[in-house]
């Protein structure tokens, strides 16, 4: 039987909002954080570029988080391609000498 992970309900505060969102217990940890970095992403926003709405900073700061994600995944992601080629190529090998 599967045990299913404890789910808990954990508040976040974005941007002066709070969020009351459902998560599973160990990642309580890492949701707080997220929500750090994007309210610290939105305060660098609002700095940089006052004239915007609440709403506009929020979406710019999400953008910016989210090409960095792509960025740091892009080399990853090259790897495990270049790796699944290999593994293919040695599958197809391995299959046509038999």
């Amino acid at each position: 039987m599967l045990k299913q992970p404890l789910v808990v309900e954990q508040k976040v505060v974005i941007a002066g909002r709070e969020y009351w969102l459902r998560c599973p217990l160990q990642e309580q940890a890492g949701l707080q954080e997220a929500a750090r970095q994007l309210n610290c992403k939105i305060a660098q926003v609002r700095q940089g570029a006052g004239h915007l709405s609440m709403e506009q900073s929020i979406v710019l700061a999400a953008l910016n988080l989210s090409q960095q994600l792509v960025t740091q995944q892009s080399p990853q992601l090259e790897e495990c391609q270049q790796r699944l080629a290999k593994l293919t190529a040695l599958i197809e090998k391995d299959s046509a000498e038999q």
